[in-house]
């Protein structure tokens, strides 16, 4: 295949639906892949907080199950985390930047210097 072909053919590649689809599959799966990594959640962990089987879990990793947004929002909750989307001009790149709520001191521990995320539920401990 020559290069020219090979630019016809990515640029045919790219018009069509199922070239969008896969890219959006492997963004969800992306982005699944480092929540789970980063709060140590395994397949099997995340199938008993879905109530699934492991191995449909691990067709949700490869990008092989047909999900729906109600799955996607279903995992979503199970890690702890918001499903959001949304629609971007084509070819932009979209940079996301998650903002966490201020954090709160409760009246109980201020002496203490306790420090408590407020909307997380995650509570962080500071030496006074």
């Amino acid at each position: 295949m020559t290069e020219s072909t090979f630019k016809e053919f990515f640029r045919k590649a790219e018009e069509s639906l199922a070239y969008h689809v896969e890219g959006s599959i492997l963004d969800f799966t992306e982005d699944l892949c480092r929540v789970m990594a980063e709060k140590d959640v395994s397949r099997a962990e995340l199938a008993r907080r879905i109530g699934t089987s492991p191995a449909y879990v691990t067709k949700i990793l490869r990008g092989t199950s047909n999900f729906t947004l109600s799955s996607m929002v279903r995992v979503a909750m199970a890690l702890g985390c918001d499903l959001r989307i949304h629609l971007s001009p084509r070819g932009s790149m979209t940079h996301w930047k998650d903002d966490l709520p201020p954090l709160a001191v409760s009246e109980a521990t201020a002496n203490a210097g306790a420090v408590v995320r407020a909307a997380a539920g995650v509570c962080l401990i500071e030496a006074a």
